[in-house]
């Protein structure tokens, strides 16, 4: 009877064995439930008129910059890191310094450096001893250009930072020592700034790259944009009380001009016989922004080549967010999972959100590569059809995800599980009857197999007892 019952339970033991092991327990896909849909990459294209190539040989300017803002990736050059004269144009890195160091609300008073402000410079008209609003100074400095603002600018500010006294000289000269380190730390590592101004100063240089650079960092503060984008501002605080008029001769600006380019934010001209034309241009179109810069143009050609090169750049180019910190990126099915889960698990892009500037042209041809960790893929994996083997766990990085663009890595980014997937069990052999097996189930045929083995050991058991019986009826006899 004992050997009996052992061989039984141990039968029932290897079918159950067998069954755990079954191709029907691990069908990715058994209760028809599913992950969210995956999070394609949008890569669709408007289609306007495109200016495929801008040649250097179109423009007059000696150098140029097209420079696309949140990245800083240069979309056009021409000499762009040839040391030129920026003239006027150095008043946007003085506007900065005033903005990101200065109280704009405090009152100034124009001490004997706005003396210093050659004869015949561009002045916002200050006098010696008045009092104005920093503010102020900077609008007079940005719309009127004024080379007496800058000089009054940076003695305030080099007072205020240094937290001495300076003399009207020594404020010009520590002002000059931080527009080189503001400069620096802005990407603008070939330039060298000896006043707030830009009068022509032999050693007073930068390159088309650098002043995109500073354009760039500049254009950030909200301040500055709003006294770079100004053309006209009226106040009386001149010593007499009369009325003190402000115009800006910066044609890209003012809706009146023929010159005149909607999409542009806030801009600087400059210009000195030696530096030639210069103006430096933000602007912003389609969600994409972008800095141009033009140096030592011919009379009157900074305007249209400016905005040619805006054109180029908005027609051609586009900023694209390929990634989303957090995005679903794929879905995979996994094999042996537990009888309460779907058999399917959506795995997440791990890194900050991440995109670029691209050519248009270059966006269908961008590509998608996965990359799955090896120890995690069922045996039934192939290369058109990845499959995971369970258990997977929450924020298991189960890959990694390479955004190619002509077989060249652009980005690359671990993928992580978003959820447990756990791995099956008996208990779930003895439950789970997996969809699309009409009128089969492993369960019901290990039901009728176990019965049939049980019934079948039972007669034979029976039948065993009754022909001992017999046997020993029979010894009795004799």
């Amino acid at each position: 009877m004992k050997l009996f019952l052992k061989t039984t339970l141990f039968t029932v033991i290897l079918i159950l064995l067998f069954l755990s092991t079954a191709p029907g327990g691990s069908l990715a896909h058994a209760t028809g439930r599913s992950e969210p849909d995956t999070d394609d990459i949008d890569i669709s294209i408007v289609q306007e008129e495109q200016h495929s190539k801008l040649s250097p040989a179109e423009l007059t300017a000696e150098g140029a910059v097209l420079m696309e803002q949140q990245t800083g990736k240069i979309l056009f050059g021409k000499h762009a890191h040839q040391k030129l004269y920026p003239a006027s144009t150095t008043k946007i890195l003085t506007a900065l310094l005033a903005a990101e160091h200065g109280d704009l609300d405090e009152m100034v008073t124009v001490g004997e450096e706005v003396l210093f402000a050659a004869w015949d410079g561009s002045k916002a008209g200050l006098d010696e001893n008045e009092e104005i609003s920093l503010r102020d100074l900077v609008f007079g400095l940005m719309i009127n250009s004024g080379n007496d603002a800058a000089n009054t600018i940076a003695v305030h500010v080099a007072r205020k930072v240094s937290g001495r006294q300076l003399s009207a000289r020594e404020g010009l000269e520590y002002f000059a020592d931080m527009m080189n380190k503001r400069a620096r730390e802005a990407g603008a590592l070939h330039s060298n700034f000896v006043n707030a101004h830009g009068y022509h100063d032999p050693h007073h240089y930068t390159t088309p790259y650098d002043l995109a650079m500073i354009c760039r960092e500049a254009v950030r503060n909200s301040f500055f944009r709003e006294a770079a984008s100004a053309i006209a501002m009226n106040n009386t605080y001149w010593n007499s009380g009369e009325p003190r008029f402000w115009r800006s001769k910066n044609k890209l600006l003012n809706p009146k001009e023929p010159e005149y380019y909607e999409y542009a934010v806030c801009s600087k001209t400059g210009y000195t016989s030696q530096a030639g034309q210069c103006l430096v241009t933000f602007a912003s179109k389609n969600g994409m922004d972008l800095v141009a810069v033009v140096l030592k143009s011919e009379m009157g050609m900074q305007w249209g080549e400016t905005r040619e090169l805006f054109e180029y750049g908005f027609s051609n180019y586009r900023y694209e967010t390929l990634l989303e910190q957090g995005s679903i990126v794929e879905t995979l099915p996994v094999d042996n999972y537990a009888s309460d889960d779907w058999g399917s698990l959506a795995v997440r892009a791990a890194s900050e959100s991440w995109g670029d500037v691209f050519h248009k042209d270059d966006l269908p041809q961008i590509k998608r590569e996965f990359v799955w960790e090896p120890s995690l893929l069922s045996e039934k994996a192939t290369e058109a059809m990845p499959r995971l083997e369970a258990p997977i766990y929450s924020g298991q990085k189960v890959g990694e995800l390479h955004l190619t663009l002509r077989g060249q890595v652009l980005h690359s980014t671990p993928l992580v599980a978003v959820r447990d997937v756990k791995r099956k069990t008996l208990l779930d052999v003895l439950t789970n009857e997996p969809e699309g097996r009409a009128g089969f189930s492993w369960l019901s045929l290990a039901l009728v197999i176990l019965a049939a083995f049980i019934l079948l050991r039972i007669i034979v058991f029976f039948i065993n007892q009754r022909r001992r019986r017999r046997y020993y009826t029979m010894l009795r006899r004799y």
